[in-house]
């Protein structure tokens, strides 16, 4: 009997730790929630079983145990109703789920509620109104006066949609208590409440420039695919495509309609269209969302594992062979153009075989490094294995972002040719746009990875400061002797490599980068991928490019590059 009180107070303490680490779970980390609680539960009931021991057999026995059945549940639903009623109720009431195709689910209650507020206005770098409100007969309804100059789905994937019926998605639900004013302009809100009068949301401010988002849109030109265009010195988003998109005026109900019964159905229809293009996926933001093999453009970040690791990836010790057979029982590594090797040199050098794109000389590259080397360069860039992969890992906050995987099987890179491939973009990895497009920032900015961000600053309708993003630094990701050797890399691709095609669209302006054209599905058109990055010696911009089944990247994808930089000069 007198080890029971500390037997007692140690399940105590264990089940307190249990609930309490369970209770402060996000919302959508429900399932961690439920296993604390179950598992808090028996120890409960046993410390509460020890403290009062049961009576004699009996009539008075069973129903002790009843009752202790129903102490402990009745405590169990408390538990739970205290998490979802004051510890998440914020957090439950505003969430919103994000589905694999990219399409939301949220709560409709704080939408309907939203429905009396004029939610503030989503302007971009240059204060070009994107989207706003007006009232209507005591009602708000949401408009989007860029389409008087640009193609609204141009912007899809950034503003994303808000919908009285279908909940909010993009900023529209990143920062929908922003928008709606229920943060940020807290006295306008008692104001409301106590005096009355019309709530106004609070403005955001993007990095975006919609002349660059809409002329990188009709580049693209309907074809499946992203565009990103980054900032390489402080992480600001320039530019950011996704298509196919969709229309959000197509989503937002108009309450001055004649019959609210026909605008519903029209809404109803046009979600239904969206919904249906599994194909399309217009509610994928795919510069986020979207998890490619990426090709060639993938060597840049062998190479510079092999910079950083000199010793023993040899970089300018390098041959271009036509084939290459890391596993003698696997089919041999395969360059894409015949006789390589007399453009390459033979033997070869780093920048010769970058610009060139040799498969076999990064093939080299890869097995000479092995598995941990390489995995550690790949982690300094935000690419992890998937033991380490957390899809909200926070670099980019502002929309919903997958992560990018070095590999999906465990043990891939240890097979040989696992590791061949992916040495030259392929084997196992799935990569985002913006996270080449972080990458080729880094080589822009002397090695150091900048946190993407696309929201400036919020405003209150007053004009006054709410809350300002600036330049953050994540880690420097390589050294600045190493980044300095990537861009000339890069600038041996424009002049004499497989995407000197991009220079012609820039004349007097140092540009470099590097094409991609990455296998996906056996037999089908391979993906075309291009990074860049303009001008050279202090960049300003790194240009991301990809298209789904888009053919060769040294063509394709460099073409698309050169137009988009045009255009960010051209749009200063």
């Amino acid at each position: 009997m007198g080890q029971q009180p500390i037997i007692r107070t140690g399940l105590l303490v264990v089940a307190l730790a249990l609930l309490s680490y369970g209770i402060i779970q996000p919302v959508d980390a429900d399932t961690r929630w439920l296993i604390c609680l179950w598992l808090a539960a028996p120890l409960l009931g046993l410390a509460g079983w020890l403290a009062y021991p049961a009576p004699p057999a009996g009539l008075a026995r069973t129903v002790y145990h009843v009752g202790l059945i129903i102490l402990l549940g009745f405590g169990l639903l408390s538990l739970q109703l205290l998490r979802q009623q004051f510890v998440k109720a914020d957090a439950i009431y505003n969430y919103v789920a994000v589905g694999p195709d990219g399409s939301t689910t949220s709560n409709v209650r704080p939408v309907l509620a939203s429905q009396r507020v004029l939610r503030g206005q989503i302007v971009d770098r240059h204060g070009v109104i994107l989207a706003d409100s007006q009232s209507v007969n005591g009602f708000a309804r949401r408009t989007y006066p860029l389409a008087d100059r640009y193609d609204p789905a141009a912007f899809s994937n950034i503003l994303g949609f808000f919908s009285t019926r279908y909940g909010q998605s993009g900023l529209e639900a990143t920062y929908s208590a922003y928008l709606t004013g229920e943060r940020g302009n807290e006295i306008q809100r008692l104001q409301e409440q106590f005096v009355g009068g019309e709530r106004r949301g609070n403005t955001l401010v993007l990095t975006i420039n919609a002349e660059l988002q809409a002329r990188a849109a009709q580049a693209l030109a309907g074809r499946a695919g992203s565009i990103v265009v980054l900032d390489p010195r402080t992480g600001a988003v320039l530019a950011m495509v996704s298509q196919p998109g969709f229309d959000p005026r197509g989503l937002s109900f108009d309450p001055s309609a004649e019959s609210w019964d026909t605008e519903n159905a029209r809404v109803g229809a046009y979600w239904a269209q969206i919904i249906a293009d599994s194909a399309g996926q217009p509610l994928l933001n795919r510069p986020t969302q979207g998890l490619y093999p990426p090709g060639s453009i993938f060597k840049t970040l062998t190479a510079m594992a092999a910079l950083t690791h000199s010793g023993v990836g040899q970089p300018d010790t390098i041959t271009c062979p036509q084939e290459y057979r890391p596993d003698p029982t696997a089919p041999p590594v395969v360059n894409a153009v015949d006789n390589l090797a007399a453009l390459t040199g033979d033997p070869s050098n780093l920048e010769k075989v970058y610009a060139y794109s040799c498969n076999t000389a990064f093939a080299q590259y890869a097995t000479r490094l092995g598995p941990d080397l390489f995995a550690e360069t790949a982690r300094q860039f935000d690419i992890f294995s998937p033991q380490r992969a957390n899809s909200t890992y926070g670099e980019f906050t502002d929309l919903p972002t997958a992560t990018s995987l070095l590999y999906v099987d465990p043990g891939f890179l240890n097979l040989p040719r696992g590791m061949a491939d992916t040495g030259y973009g392929q084997g196992q990895l799935l990569v985002t746009p913006l996270q080449m497009a972080m990458m080729t920032a880094a080589i822009g900015n002397e090695g150091i990875l900048m946190r993407p961000y696309i929201v400036q600053k919020i405003t209150r309708p007053d004009g006054s400061l709410i809350v300002e993003q600036t330049p953050r630094p994540i880690r420097r990701a390589t050294s600045a002797l190493i980044a300095q050797t990537m861009r000339n890399n890069m600038a041996a691709v424009g002049s004499y490599g497989f995407g000197r095609v991009i220079s012609e669209y820039l004349p007097g302006i140092a540009v470099g980068g590097k094409s991609g054209t990455a296998e996906h599905i056996p037999g089908a058109v391979p993906h075309a991928w291009f990074i860049a990055l303009a001008p050279l010696d202090q960049p300003r911009y790194a240009v991301v490019v990809m298209v789904e089944s888009g053919g060769e990247g040294s063509s394709v994808g460099a073409r698309l590059a050169g137009e988009v930089l045009a255009a960010a000069f051209a749009t200063e």
